[in-house]
């Protein structure tokens, strides 16, 4: 086992409305507005004081944790000229901010303790219109699917109790090939490498949701017109 990286912040939400401006959408309905705390218990579907308001897309097993980088942010707002903080409440929905791994540096399949905790990274994040209505910025839905800029999801092993300033450590690698940032590319472009296509569709380690999402987009091609919707 070895200690990779740190829980920087702690967030946890519950659902609210919001009135949107400007968009086709007239309210924004989510707990993707996380508040930081200090500590959070884990359980199989994700923490105690957390809520979501889209139960088909967010939350459940597969993807009870969202973990999101400190350096992802930086990236972000490189890109973007933007100044989002990772102190404040969630811009991206996250759950916990790491601090020395990003989305290079994880690969489905992956376990992970954090505190009393053990996770295992199920899949990447597929950005929705919610990221562009929260954080006020038109385009960064769109911007997150083309950067791979996604986050990533885990499913819960082992319940526990989760602190600010608690070390992450990983236990085990199952899949060395598949990382979260070449998932990103494979699902905007799966004939990148169709050999590492195919392993990511027949991975046990693979979310069902990511692994439907790339096996449309394998198989349609240009056709595939499954995230237009989500880049509007």
């Amino acid at each position: 086992m070895k200690e990779v990286s740190t829980v920087l912040y702690i967030k946890a939400g519950k659902v609210s409305k919001r009135a949107l401006k400007g968009t086709k959408r007239k309210e924004l309905v989510s707990a993707i507005d996380k508040t930081p705390i200090s500590k959070a218990f884990l359980t199989k579907t994700g923490f105690k004081e957390d809520e979501q308001a889209d139960t088909k897309h967010h939350g459940g097993i597969n993807k009870a944790l969202f973990l999101f980088s400190k350096k992802t942010y930086q990236k972000i707002n490189s890109a973007c000229n933007t100044d989002f903080k990772i102190d404040e409440n969630a811009h991206f929905g996250e759950n916990i901010i790491v601090s020395d791994i990003c989305e290079d540096d994880v690969f489905i399949g992956d376990i992970f303790k954090i505190g009393d905790a053990k996770i295992q990274i199920t899949q990447p994040r597929q950005p929705c219109w919610k990221l562009s209505a929260n954080t006020g910025k038109k385009e960064m839905t769109k911007f997150i699917f083309n950067s791979g800029y996604t986050g990533w999801y885990a499913k819960v092993l082992q319940e526990g109790e989760i602190v600010k300033g608690d070390a992450i450590s990983l236990v085990k690698r199952e899949e060395s090939e598949l990382s979260i940032s070449l998932l990103n590319k494979l699902i905007r472009d799966p004939d990148i490498d169709e050999r590492l296509t195919k392993k990511a569709l027949k991975s046990q380690f693979l979310g069902y949701q990511f692994k439907n999402s790339l096996e449309k987009r394998f198989r349609l091609k240009e056709k595939d017109e499954q995230f237009s919707s989500y880049h509007e």
